[in-house]
Protein backbone atom coordinates (compact mmCIF):
# COMPACT_ATOMS: atom_id res chain seq x y z
CA UNK A 1 0.00 0.00 0.00
CA UNK A 2 2.86 2.36 0.90
CA UNK A 3 4.60 1.53 -2.38
CA UNK A 4 1.40 2.29 -4.30
CA UNK A 5 1.05 5.64 -2.51
CA UNK A 6 4.63 6.55 -3.46
CA UNK A 7 3.91 5.70 -7.09
CA UNK A 8 0.85 7.97 -7.10
CA UNK A 9 2.84 10.75 -5.44
CA UNK A 10 5.58 10.50 -8.05
CA UNK A 11 3.04 10.52 -10.85
CA UNK A 12 1.34 13.58 -9.38
CA UNK A 13 4.67 15.38 -9.04
CA UNK A 14 5.71 14.59 -12.60
CA UNK A 15 2.29 15.76 -13.81
CA UNK A 16 2.72 19.14 -12.12
CA UNK A 17 6.21 19.52 -13.58
CA UNK A 18 4.97 18.62 -17.04
CA UNK A 19 2.11 21.12 -16.75
CA UNK A 20 4.46 23.86 -15.55
CA UNK A 21 7.67 23.88 -17.62
CA UNK A 22 10.37 26.45 -16.84
CA UNK A 23 9.69 30.01 -17.96
CA UNK A 24 12.75 31.37 -19.79
CA UNK A 25 13.81 35.01 -19.45
CA UNK A 26 16.51 36.04 -21.89
CA UNK A 27 19.10 38.77 -21.52
CA UNK A 28 22.39 39.80 -23.10
CA UNK A 29 25.65 38.01 -22.38
CA UNK A 30 27.57 41.24 -21.69
CA UNK A 31 29.10 42.45 -18.44
CA UNK A 32 27.39 45.74 -17.62
CA UNK A 33 27.58 46.32 -13.86
CA UNK A 34 25.60 46.74 -11.75
CA UNK A 35 22.75 45.51 -13.99
CA UNK A 36 24.16 42.43 -15.74
CA UNK A 37 27.30 40.81 -14.30
CA UNK A 38 29.66 38.36 -15.97
CA UNK A 39 30.13 37.36 -19.60
CA UNK A 40 29.02 34.39 -21.65
CA UNK A 41 26.19 31.92 -21.14
CA UNK A 42 26.63 31.33 -17.40
CA UNK A 43 24.49 33.31 -14.95
CA UNK A 44 26.86 34.30 -12.11
CA UNK A 45 26.12 34.73 -8.41
CA UNK A 46 25.38 37.53 -7.80
CA UNK A 47 23.91 38.03 -11.26
CA UNK A 48 23.32 41.80 -11.25
CA UNK A 49 20.53 44.03 -10.01
CA UNK A 50 18.46 43.72 -13.23
CA UNK A 51 18.36 39.93 -12.87
CA UNK A 52 17.44 40.26 -9.20
CA UNK A 53 14.58 42.58 -10.16
CA UNK A 54 13.26 40.30 -12.91
CA UNK A 55 13.57 37.32 -10.58
CA UNK A 56 11.43 39.13 -7.98
CA UNK A 57 8.82 40.01 -10.62
CA UNK A 58 8.70 36.39 -11.78
CA UNK A 59 8.44 35.04 -8.23
CA UNK A 60 5.47 37.31 -7.56
CA UNK A 61 3.51 36.44 -10.69
CA UNK A 62 4.74 33.19 -12.29
CA UNK A 63 3.90 29.85 -10.64
CA UNK A 64 6.47 27.88 -12.67
CA UNK A 65 10.26 27.61 -12.30
CA UNK A 66 12.16 30.48 -13.95
CA UNK A 67 15.31 30.03 -16.02
CA UNK A 68 17.56 32.89 -17.14
CA UNK A 69 19.11 32.51 -20.59
CA UNK A 70 22.10 34.62 -21.70
CA UNK A 71 22.60 35.16 -25.42
CA UNK A 72 24.44 37.58 -27.72
CA UNK A 73 22.42 40.76 -28.27
CA UNK A 74 21.80 40.02 -31.96
CA UNK A 75 20.21 36.63 -31.15
CA UNK A 76 17.83 37.67 -28.40
CA UNK A 77 14.92 38.97 -30.48
CA UNK A 78 15.08 35.93 -32.78
CA UNK A 79 15.02 33.68 -29.71
CA UNK A 80 11.92 35.48 -28.43
CA UNK A 81 10.21 35.35 -31.82
CA UNK A 82 10.82 31.61 -32.22
CA UNK A 83 9.86 30.76 -28.64
CA UNK A 84 13.37 29.75 -27.52
CA UNK A 85 12.82 32.26 -24.69
CA UNK A 86 9.53 33.54 -23.26
CA UNK A 87 10.42 37.02 -22.00
CA UNK A 88 12.98 39.62 -22.99
CA UNK A 89 13.74 43.15 -21.69
CA UNK A 90 13.33 45.52 -24.66
CA UNK A 91 14.39 49.14 -24.66
CA UNK A 92 12.18 51.78 -26.25
CA UNK A 93 12.99 52.80 -29.81
CA UNK A 94 11.40 54.87 -32.55
CA UNK A 95 9.91 51.78 -34.19
CA UNK A 96 9.29 48.93 -31.79
CA UNK A 97 9.43 45.42 -33.30
CA UNK A 98 6.07 44.08 -34.44
CA UNK A 99 6.92 40.49 -33.50
CA UNK A 100 6.80 41.17 -29.74
CA UNK A 101 3.96 41.89 -27.33
CA UNK A 102 4.21 44.82 -24.90
CA UNK A 103 1.79 46.15 -22.25
CA UNK A 104 -1.03 48.33 -23.56
CA UNK A 105 -3.60 50.44 -21.79
CA UNK A 106 -7.39 50.20 -22.26
CA UNK A 107 -7.15 52.25 -25.45
CA UNK A 108 -4.48 50.01 -26.95
CA UNK A 109 -1.76 52.61 -26.42
CA UNK A 110 1.69 51.49 -25.30
CA UNK A 111 1.65 51.61 -21.49
CA UNK A 112 4.74 53.41 -20.19
CA UNK A 113 3.52 53.16 -16.61
CA UNK A 114 4.41 49.46 -16.78
CA UNK A 115 7.95 50.06 -18.00
CA UNK A 116 11.19 50.56 -16.11
CA UNK A 117 12.10 54.21 -16.60
CA UNK A 118 15.68 54.83 -17.70
CA UNK A 119 18.13 57.53 -18.80
CA UNK A 120 20.81 57.51 -21.47
CA UNK A 121 23.99 58.87 -19.88
CA UNK A 122 27.33 59.71 -21.51
CA UNK A 123 30.86 59.00 -20.32
CA UNK A 124 33.68 61.28 -21.48
CA UNK A 125 37.41 61.66 -20.96
CA UNK A 126 38.23 63.52 -17.75
CA UNK A 127 41.15 65.13 -19.58
CA UNK A 128 38.68 67.01 -21.80
CA UNK A 129 37.64 68.98 -18.69
CA UNK A 130 34.07 69.57 -19.81
CA UNK A 131 32.12 71.97 -17.54
CA UNK A 132 29.70 70.41 -15.05
CA UNK A 133 26.78 72.22 -16.69
CA UNK A 134 27.53 70.91 -20.19
CA UNK A 135 24.26 70.41 -22.08
CA UNK A 136 24.98 66.92 -23.33
CA UNK A 137 22.71 66.76 -26.43
CA UNK A 138 23.95 70.16 -27.60
CA UNK A 139 27.65 69.43 -26.97
CA UNK A 140 27.57 66.28 -29.09
CA UNK A 141 26.12 67.95 -32.19
CA UNK A 142 28.58 66.90 -34.90
CA UNK A 143 30.64 64.80 -32.48
CA UNK A 144 30.86 61.00 -32.25
CA UNK A 145 29.24 58.87 -29.53
CA UNK A 146 30.06 55.22 -29.11
CA UNK A 147 27.03 53.06 -28.33
CA UNK A 148 26.71 49.31 -27.65
CA UNK A 149 26.08 47.21 -30.74
CA UNK A 150 22.37 47.17 -31.52
CA UNK A 151 21.52 50.08 -29.20
CA UNK A 152 17.88 51.01 -29.95
CA UNK A 153 18.53 54.75 -29.61
CA UNK A 154 21.22 54.92 -32.33
CA UNK A 155 18.81 56.27 -34.94
CA UNK A 156 17.44 58.82 -32.46
CA UNK A 157 20.96 60.14 -31.93
CA UNK A 158 21.58 60.37 -35.68
CA UNK A 159 18.31 62.23 -36.17
CA UNK A 160 19.51 64.70 -33.52
CA UNK A 161 22.67 65.44 -35.52
CA UNK A 162 25.01 63.24 -33.49
CA UNK A 163 27.44 60.89 -35.22
CA UNK A 164 27.20 57.31 -33.96
CA UNK A 165 29.78 54.55 -33.71
CA UNK A 166 27.92 51.35 -32.89
CA UNK A 167 30.69 48.88 -33.63
CA UNK A 168 31.59 48.26 -29.99
CA UNK A 169 30.19 45.05 -28.54
CA UNK A 170 30.31 46.15 -24.91
CA UNK A 171 31.38 48.83 -22.46
CA UNK A 172 35.05 47.79 -22.49
CA UNK A 173 35.44 48.16 -26.24
CA UNK A 174 33.64 51.51 -26.30
CA UNK A 175 35.68 52.96 -23.44
CA UNK A 176 38.79 51.71 -25.25
CA UNK A 177 37.71 53.80 -28.27
CA UNK A 178 37.11 56.75 -25.97
CA UNK A 179 40.63 56.55 -24.55
CA UNK A 180 42.07 56.31 -28.08
CA UNK A 181 39.99 59.39 -29.08
CA UNK A 182 38.13 57.45 -31.75
CA UNK A 183 34.86 58.59 -30.13
CA UNK A 184 34.08 61.69 -28.06
CA UNK A 185 31.77 59.97 -25.60
CA UNK A 186 30.18 56.63 -24.69
CA UNK A 187 26.41 56.27 -24.20
CA UNK A 188 24.86 53.86 -21.71
CA UNK A 189 21.36 53.06 -20.48
CA UNK A 190 20.89 53.32 -16.70
CA UNK A 191 18.06 53.45 -14.21
CA UNK A 192 19.13 56.26 -11.89
CA UNK A 193 21.77 58.46 -13.52
CA UNK A 194 24.34 57.65 -10.81
CA UNK A 195 23.88 53.86 -10.88
CA UNK A 196 27.11 53.12 -12.75
CA UNK A 197 29.32 55.74 -11.08
CA UNK A 198 30.90 53.25 -8.70
CA UNK A 199 31.55 50.65 -11.39
CA UNK A 200 33.09 53.26 -13.69
CA UNK A 201 35.34 54.58 -10.92
CA UNK A 202 36.48 51.06 -10.00
CA UNK A 203 37.30 50.17 -13.61
CA UNK A 204 38.72 53.40 -14.98
CA UNK A 205 39.73 55.48 -11.98
CA UNK A 206 39.68 59.19 -12.75
CA UNK A 207 40.26 58.80 -16.50
CA UNK A 208 36.54 58.59 -17.36
CA UNK A 209 33.71 60.68 -15.94
CA UNK A 210 29.94 60.94 -16.43
CA UNK A 211 28.35 64.08 -17.78
CA UNK A 212 25.75 65.33 -15.31
CA UNK A 213 23.01 65.93 -17.91
CA UNK A 214 21.74 62.74 -19.66
CA UNK A 215 21.09 62.65 -23.40
CA UNK A 216 17.42 61.80 -22.88
CA UNK A 217 15.02 59.56 -20.95
CA UNK A 218 13.73 56.21 -22.14
CA UNK A 219 11.92 53.04 -21.01
CA UNK A 220 12.47 49.29 -20.86
CA UNK A 221 9.62 46.78 -21.02
CA UNK A 222 9.60 43.07 -20.36
CA UNK A 223 8.33 41.83 -23.72
CA UNK A 224 6.94 38.46 -24.71
CA UNK A 225 5.84 37.04 -28.06
CA UNK A 226 2.22 36.96 -29.28
CA UNK A 227 1.84 33.17 -28.96
CA UNK A 228 3.12 33.13 -25.38
CA UNK A 229 0.91 36.07 -24.44
CA UNK A 230 -2.17 34.37 -25.86
CA UNK A 231 -1.44 31.17 -23.92
CA UNK A 232 -0.46 32.89 -20.64
CA UNK A 233 -2.28 36.21 -20.71
CA UNK A 234 -3.06 36.42 -16.97
CA UNK A 235 0.50 35.52 -16.00
CA UNK A 236 2.05 38.08 -18.36
CA UNK A 237 -0.32 40.83 -17.24
CA UNK A 238 0.49 40.03 -13.61
CA UNK A 239 4.24 40.41 -14.28
CA UNK A 240 3.66 43.77 -15.97
CA UNK A 241 1.42 44.96 -13.13
CA UNK A 242 4.03 43.98 -10.55
CA UNK A 243 6.60 46.04 -12.43
CA UNK A 244 4.22 49.02 -12.49
CA UNK A 245 3.83 48.94 -8.71
CA UNK A 246 7.39 48.03 -7.69
CA UNK A 247 9.55 50.57 -9.50
CA UNK A 248 11.31 51.44 -6.23
CA UNK A 249 12.44 47.84 -5.74
CA UNK A 250 15.40 48.56 -8.02
CA UNK A 251 16.71 51.20 -5.63
CA UNK A 252 16.65 48.89 -2.61
CA UNK A 253 18.20 46.03 -4.59
CA UNK A 254 21.00 48.33 -5.75
CA UNK A 255 22.37 48.45 -2.20
CA UNK A 256 23.48 44.82 -2.58
CA UNK A 257 25.92 45.93 -5.29
CA UNK A 258 27.16 49.09 -3.57
CA UNK A 259 30.47 49.35 -1.77
CA UNK A 260 30.05 48.64 1.93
Amino acid sequence: MLRLSLVFALLATSGVQAACPPVRIGYMDQDRPPYWLGKGAEVPDPPGVAVDYLRAAAAAAIPCPVQFVRLPANRLRIALQTGAIDYLPIEERAELPTEVTLPRDRNGVLDRSRAVHTSIIVLVRAADQLPADTVTPRYFQGRVIGVPYGAPYADTLRDAGIKVDEGGRDLESNVGKLKLKRVDGVALTVGAVSDMDQAIAERYGTDVVRLRVPLFSSNIWLATNPAYYTAHRDQVEAVWTWMATHQQELNSMMAKYSRK
